[in-house]
This record gives structure tokens, sequence and C-alpha cells, in this order.
């Protein structure tokens, strides 16, 4: 059986022990050397670059990120090809990041870091809390439940989740659906974050109509993608401080042009694209690549198939 791998995402010491564990695996590092392959582990750059029907053994594509608006999945789907994301690989480093996000805005980082550079002693007298506040998650998925379950140690007054359809979530206190339940759960926010799939229902999910049901004290997060959120409507809200602040890890475009009117925002906290970061994700790739392949061979469905 040939299969190719980016070897690169699964870390240098453990792509050694992958050959070892799967000696009757031949792994394929070039694609275009090998156009029998039946399997990819797959970053989605690499994917898109790639005409699947080029390869007529192809039955499984393993992508190496969670998201997955940038592959065209219902055609590789026609093809009988199995398509799955690493759907919890990157939850728990990109929960940690919203909640750095909500704290440099609650806990004034920017004032302070700038108070050092001056040396001056300027506290500031009543700043946010997390406790007892309203916890609006867009997305219920791994991303948001562990963002969910982290808020609970906070002390909120309850988590309101958003999801295509109605069903009982971990950690989550109310489940809303729905035109009336996005309004809801947006209009209720104290921290709105959001963490659901770029496609067509959710490209520009929030608007101008958002920002006007939203409490002026709120604060917005996105680590999910750039054009869930209509970027003119949010740098209107922000300018007109309809909003208290929004902390993007994602913007349309990446990188975000210089002379992007974001930059400028004093309530904007923008990081590159960079949520996921952690030492530990080419190991949780590594670990998740044994279990699917050890899954395929056995006849088995790969975990986190679209």
């Amino acid at each position: 059986m040939k299969v190719y791998i980016d070897k690169k995402m699964m870390g240098r010491n453990n792509y050694p022990e992958l050959l070892k564990r799967f000696p009757n695996i031949e792994f394929i590092e070039e694609l275009d050397k090998a156009f029998d392959v039946e399997a990819m582990i797959i970053m989605n750059s690499s994917l898109k670059n790639v005409n699947v029907d080029n390869y007529p053994n192809l039955k499984w594509i393993q992508l190496l990120m969670a998201g997955f608006d940038n592959v065209n999945v219902d055609y590789i789907k026609s093809k009988n090809i199995m398509i799955g994301n690493a759907r919890d690989i990157f939850s728990i480093s990109i929960a940690e990041d919203v909640f750095s996000k909500i704290l440099y805005f609650n806990r004034n980082t920017k004032f302070y870091l700038q108070s050092m550079a001056s040396k001056t002693w300027n506290p500031i007298k009543k700043e946010p809390e997390i406790f007892n506040s309203v916890i609006s998650i867009l997305g219920t998925g791994s991303i948001g439940q562990e963002v969910a379950k982290r808020m609970k140690a906070f002390g909120v007054k309850k988590v309101l989740g958003y999801k295509q359809k109605v069903s009982v979530v971990p950690y989550f206190d109310e489940i809303y659906t729905g035109s009336s339940g996005l309004e809801y759960v947006i209009k209720n926010a104290d921290y709105l974050i959001l963490a659901l799939p770029l496609n067509k229902n959710t490209y520009n999910l929030i608007n101008e109509k958002s920002f006007d049901l939203m409490k002026e004290n709120a604060v917005l997060i996105n680590v999910a993608r750039g054009d869930i959120i209509d970027q003119e409507a949010l740098i209107k809200a922000l300018k007109q401080k309809k909003i208290r602040g929004a902390g993007l890890d994602v913007t349309t475009p990446e990188p975000l042009p210089e002379t992007n009117e974001l930059w400028t925002l004093d309530n904007v906290f923008i990081t590159p694209h960079n949520a996921s970061s952690s030492p530990y994700m080419k190991d949780r790739l590594y670990q998740m690549t044994v279990e699917n392949l050890e899954a395929y061979l056995s006849g088995k469905k790969p975990k986190y198939l679209l």
C-alpha cells in the first residue's frame, strides 16, 4: 500500500517512528512521483494543487488542518474518496487563545504595556470580569466545547451555543438554531465567540445587523475564518464604538494589508492566524495519523470524516 504523507507535519522524531510502526506501508513524499497512492495525509494548501482524477487508486484523504473551506470536499466525495479533517487537534490551543484575547481587553494589556514603556503608574479602576457574564459561542464543535468547558471555571452566568440543529452539547447551558436563535445569542452576549466553519451559510454571518444587536460593552472574538464577518461592517462598528472590542486571529484577506484600517483601531487585537500554535501540535497530528491508519488498515472508517 502506498500513502503520500506530508512528513514535516509529523515532527522530526515522530516520522521515523511512523515508518517503523507501519513497515508494510510505502510512504511517498513526492506526489508527482506516485500516482498510484491509496491515501494522502496532506495539508490543505498542497491538496489545492492536486487533481484527484490523476490518482485512480485514491480512496482516502486525511487533511492536516481543521478548516476545509479551501477544499472541494463535495467533488472529492463524488469520486467515492473518503476525506476527513483534523477536527480535535487544535481545539485546546485555540480555546486558550480565546481567553488571551478576552483578557487583553478586560485587563487593559495594551494600556499597561504602554505605561511600562513610559514608566507611568496609572491603574484603571473597575476593569471587566468574565465572571457572571453571558458567553455566546457560534459553533459547538470541539473548539466551541473546549472554550465552553473553560468558561465554567470562570463562573460565568451561562454559556449559549448556536448550531444548525438542536441537540445537547457538553458544557453548554442552552443551544439555539435558526435566524431567531442567532439573533438571541448575539443580543445577549457579553462575549461573542466565533468558532464555526466557513460555508455558504456562514459567509458574512456577522454583519451590520449583528452589530446593531450587540451590547455596547460586548467583545467579539473570531478564531474561525475572516469571511464569517463582514469586515467593513466590523470596522464601522468599532469606529462608532458599537462594541467594546474585537479580538481577531483571522481576517479578510490574509495577511491583512498594511493599509487596512483595522491595524490602526485601538479597540482591536489582531494575531496572524496563529491561535493553533502549540508545541504539541505535531505530536497530536502524529497520534491522529497513527490511529486513522490503523483504522483504515483494519477496514474501519477513519475518525473525522466529512
